[in-house]
């Protein structure tokens, strides 16, 4: 297995597990808010689990064969005898790519249908999300369709890895149409919610803070053109998907986390509100072992550290040290001090 390979497969296995993190914190965000789980959460929960398995396909195929990415691809029109490994391999792999149109489509309907849950009030874009969400369909279908049929028979998909034109259409320029295709959508998703946050009546600043959440979806359109780039191979009819398979692999995660962030705000409310909890605790308790300590100083400097001395009436009395174990305790004891009357007055 090549070294893109294997980066392909360690950061599908990060971002699947961020992909189950932030899917879960939104259901959880969504119970402690108590608004209700709709149908933006259910197909995000389905492209999630719909997303584990392109990622177990691709570590199967792995393991079948060696010289499978070599007969999948045949790029330079050499002669190649495929075995039985290897058009399974190519099997498993082309059935990664029908998914791959399935889970980046529910993807992007789940955030349209968050959308409209935020922006239902305002007609017009109601009409822009039910737009953006019919482009959506319309693609998916199309790119599965034409994905299905790129060979007639489809057998030779996985028979001829250099895409005779006598039976197969050029999967080289197929990828690069969906793609930039996709990177339109995924352009008019990211500049729609930002039409209706410059309305919003809200400090610049909390309006900044507000469209930054959406435009951090930039980096799915970013990952999107990288893929494109990578896999595009000039003279060719198939792509290069050993260049592209990471930016594949990290377009197709990064938008089901993205999808997230938007409801994620109140849990992570939730973690700092806990987190300054626990740091009010910890503080509290040092400040009270900082005043125990300055107590024990004052009775020792009373008791054992006291020296004599004679007054002018010539008596013997007692009398402290100049410096005192209250005067070197000094500043925890008054932070405590300060700290309980804030307390206090609260």
């Amino acid at each position: 297995m090549s070294s893109g390979e294997d980066a392909s497969q360690l950061a599908g296995i990060l971002l699947i597990v961020l992909d189950i993190v932030t899917v879960a914190g939104r259901f959880y965000s969504r119970l402690i808010t108590k608004m209700g789980i709709g149908w933006d959460d259910w197909t995000i929960l389905i492209a999630m689990v719909i997303g584990i398995v392109p990622g177990a396909l691709t570590m199967w195929a792995s393991t079948v064969s060696a010289t499978g990415p070599a007969a999948a691809s045949n790029l330079h029109g050499e002669h190649y005898v495929y075995t039985p490994e290897d058009m399974l391999y190519t099997k498993i792999t082309f059935s990664t790519t029908v998914l791959y149109f399935f889970i980046t489509s529910i993807t992007k309907i789940s955030i349209l249908l968050l959308y409209l849950r935020i922006f239902s009030i305002s007609d017009g874009m109601r009409k822009c999300i039910y737009v953006g969400i019919a482009a959506v369909i319309g693609f998916w279908i199309s790119s599965t369709v034409a994905d299905l049929l790129n060979c007639i028979p489809l057998k030779w998909t996985w028979l001829n890895g250099e895409a005779d034109p006598r039976y197969c259409i050029s999967y080289n320029m197929f990828w690069l149409g969906t793609g930039i295709a996709e990177g339109v959508i995924d352009l008019y998703i990211l500049v729609l919610p930002l039409t209706m946050v410059t309305t919003l009546h809200l400090e610049k600043s909390k309006k900044f803070g507000v469209a930054g959440i959406f435009l951090l979806g930039g980096f799915v359109l970013f990952s999107g053109v990288a893929k494109i780039i990578l896999s595009y191979l000039p003279d060719s009819r198939e792509p290069d998907f050993a260049k592209g398979s990471l930016w594949t692999t990290v377009h197709l995660y990064t938008g089901i986390l993205c999808a997230n962030l938007p409801t994620s705000r109140p849990l992570l409310n939730k973690v700092v509100q806990l987190t300054s909890a626990s740091r009010t605790r910890l503080m509290s308790m040092s400040r009270s072992r900082w005043y125990g300590l300055s107590r024990s100083q004052d009775s020792w400097g009373a008791s054992g550290g006291s020296t004599m001395d004679k007054s002018k009436s010539g008596v013997m009395t007692s009398q402290k040290p100049a410096s005192s174990g209250r005067d070197q305790y000094e500043l925890p004891l008054f932070s405590v001090n300060s700290f309980d009357e804030r307390t206090r007055d609260h």
